[in-house]
């Protein structure tokens, strides 16, 4: 969906939201599965979402560098969803093409995790 030119990003209103609402909800189901981890394995209850991916680092669920790029995600997030302040779209269209190898690699991860458990 994300435009592999950025000044085709920049020029399309509809591409960029439908990028923006896509990024953020696969960010939603990043946070939500790491939860249903921690929650299954009863590893704890964080103390916040940030809590949930230093849980699963701690239980070795996840390596600490994945787990600061979940951090960053969360935080992407929360700009795109509560707009804190004005974000400029190169900003935005950098962050969407940094991060989709990330999201294979948690699942990857998780896949394997939960093999493992069985």
């Amino acid at each position: 969906m994300l435009p592999e030119d950025e000044e085709d990003y920049l020029q399309d209103l509809v591409s960029r939201r439908a990028c923006e609402k896509t990024i953020e909800v696969a960010i939603d189901s990043l946070i939500d599965a790491s939860a249903m981890v921690v929650s299954a394995e009863k590893f704890g209850l964080p103390a916040s979402e940030e809590g949930i991916f230093d849980i699963l680092v701690r239980r070795r669920v996840i390596s600490r560098d994945l787990g600061e790029i979940l951090k960053d995600l969360k935080g992407f997030r929360n700009i795109l969803i509560h707009r804190y302040a004005h974000v400029a779209d190169d900003i935005i269209y950098y962050n969407l093409s940094k991060y989709p190898d990330d999201f294979y690699l948690f699942k990857s991860i998780i896949e394997s995790y939960l093999e493992i458990e069985k």
